[in-house]
């Protein structure tokens, strides 16, 4: 993770969102930059995630993209046949 912090971005807040980072920023003895900086860091992987399948949607509608069923993609992964017999014995 790099630490150079030397690019910045002004944004806008709710007042309430604003009061949320300042109350976690008091509990943890943070600064609200370095809650926010956290907040970023773990949710926007997962913003890109959900862009990732907008975008596979929508491919997949304007008939750029190939569905495949679920038994293509067992051949495909080597998973034809039946399962094995302790298969499942994992799971409680």
């Amino acid at each position: 993770m790099s630490t150079d912090l030397s690019a910045s971005l002004s944004l806008r807040l709710r007042p309430e969102t604003r009061d949320r980072i300042a109350t976690i920023a008091r509990a943890t003895r943070r600064s609200q930059g370095d809650v926010v900086r956290e907040i970023l860091d773990r949710d926007l992987g997962k913003l890109e995630w959900e862009l990732r399948i907008t975008e596979r949607v929508a491919a997949h509608r304007n008939g750029q993209a190939k569905a495949v069923t679920s038994d293509e993609l067992d051949r495909e992964m080597g998973w034809d046949g039946p399962p094995a017999p302790d298969a499942l014995d994992w799971v409680e």
